[in-house]
C-alpha cells in the first residue's frame, strides 16, 4: 500500500490539533509541543487507517515529521 506523506501529516496534525501546515519535514515533535499522549493517539490512527503496526519506541520527542512519515512509509511497503 503506498501511503502519501500528506495523509500521515494529516493525521497527525489532526490528534495533536494543530494545523497541517505547521507540520513541517524538519520540525521535531518536541518543536511542535506534540506531547506522549498525541503522539500515541496519532501512531494508533495511523496503525487503524493504514493497517500497519508502529513500534511507538520508534518515535523519539526528538524524531522529526520528515523522519516519521519515511517510517510509515517503509512500514505500509512491507
Amino acid at each position: 500500500m503506498t501511503i502519501s506523506p500528506d495523509a500521515i501529516v494529516s493525521i497527525i496534525a489532526d490528534e495533536a490539533g494543530l494545523d497541517a501546515s505547521q507540520l513541517q519535514p524538519e520540525a521535531t515533535l518536541e518543536e511542535l509541543n506534540i506531547g506522549s499522549l498525541d503522539v500515541a493517539s496519532a501512531l494508533f490512527a495511523l496503525e487503524d487507517r493504514f493497517g500497519i503496526e508502529i513500534d511507538p519506541g520508534s518515535i523519539a520527542p526528538s524524531s522529526t515529521i520528515g523522519e516519521i512519515t519515511r517510517r510509515i512509509t517503509e512500514l505500509a511497503a512491507k
